[in-house]
């Protein structure tokens, strides 16, 4: 992987550090954001199948506003095969996506009551149904689902893992955390990487990637690319730096930029979000992404409140050009 290509469930991926579906957070704006700092490939949020096949317009606009220049999946959860194949053909009719991929993982009661999301893990009968119904359809496809704890689970995460391959899964996403779990404890990355090496070139990597040597961790256990999640909240550079560590291509720009050119940086995302996605979004994307922003950067603290403050993209992007033309020094 010295040049960054990595080739993964049936996609051409520019380098093996993906961006995961993130809810109310991986818009078309934050995909081309990460994008442009190294992600080798992005997901939409985690969508409605029911929804789609409804014909519901929000969740429609869900799947992008545009054609994406970075390889894209879409990521649908539904409750049984019927409802994830009429809402899959409805995406499909939209816009094209390089793979589509089921969630079988998310842990929230609103998804899993549904019978959606980690419920599946307690059916893989249904779980190897949906992969059934949803192969014809031509794209790669992937499952995101997590570890299994056998005191509960009807199947091992290995055995569970071999049905969905055997019904016709291109790529496993497997989160380190029991569903129980949902978001708390520490993700097993030992238990992903195990599995890992059962199915060679099938599994990537997700949970619990905050620095550069998380994501070395699971690559030389075996898995085929990681899933950059929660760990761009805290650090938006992550991309960049883990590719730098890696020793793979990387836009030179985004690693470890100084402040006033971070706040051109979000600005100038601002103002994309602003143009595709209206006011109220550009100002969440802005306070959301300043939180992983500004490290060492004198008064960082009252910059994000001053920030989370504004009910108007103006004065937010007063704000961020103010700092842009500072100059400050980072300590």
């Amino acid at each position: 992987m010295s040049d960054g290509f990595t080739r993964a469930g049936g996609v051409d991926a520019r380098s093996p550090i993906w961006l995961a579906p993130l809810a109310g957070v991986t818009t078309g704006v934050v995909r081309d954001f990460h994008a442009a700092l190294g992600a080798g490939l992005v997901h939409t949020e985690m969508i409605s199948s029911i929804g789609l096949a409804r014909g519901n317009a929000k969740t429609l606009r869900m799947t992008g506003d545009r054609e994406e220049k970075c390889p894209a999946v879409i990521q649908l959860f539904g409750p049984d095969a019927d409802w994830m194949r009429k809402g899959a053909e409805t995406a499909l009719a939209a816009r094209k996506f390089d793979a589509l991929e089921v969630n079988m993982a998310c842990p929230m009661p609103k998804v899993t009551k549904k019978c959606g999301g980690a419920a599946l893990l307690y059916n893989p009968a249904e779980a190897g149904r949906i992969v059934k119904k949803l192969k014809p359809l031509g794209l790669p496809l992937w499952v995101k689902l997590r570890i299994t704890d056998t005191s509960s689970h009807p199947l091992s995460t290995e055995d569970f893992c071999e049905v969905l391959a055997e019904s016709g899964a291109d790529l496993l996403l497997l989160h380190g955390r029991y569903p129980s779990q949902r978001y708390e404890g520490t993700a097993d990355k030992a238990a992903v990487c195990a599995a890992a090496g059962k199915f060679p070139g099938m599994v990537a990597g997700s949970g619990d990637f905050y620095s550069p040597q998380d994501a070395r961790i699971y690559l030389e256990g075996g898995c085929t690319a990681v899933l950059a999640a929660r760990g761009i909240l805290r650090d938006v550079f992550l991309i960049p730096k883990t590719l730098a560590h890696l020793g793979l291509p990387f836009p030179r720009k985004f690693l470890d930029p100084p402040a006033e050119t971070q706040a051109e940086i979000l600005a100038e995302a601002g103002r994309d979000a602003l143009r595709r996605e209206g006011e109220r979004r550009a100002l969440v994307m802005v306070r959301r992404m300043s939180a992983g922003m500004f490290k060492g950067f004198p008064g960082v603290s009252s910059l994000r409140s001053e920030l989370a403050s504004f009910g108007d993209w103006d004065s937010a992007e007063t704000c961020l050009l103010r700092i842009a033309s500072s100059r400050p020094v980072v300590k």
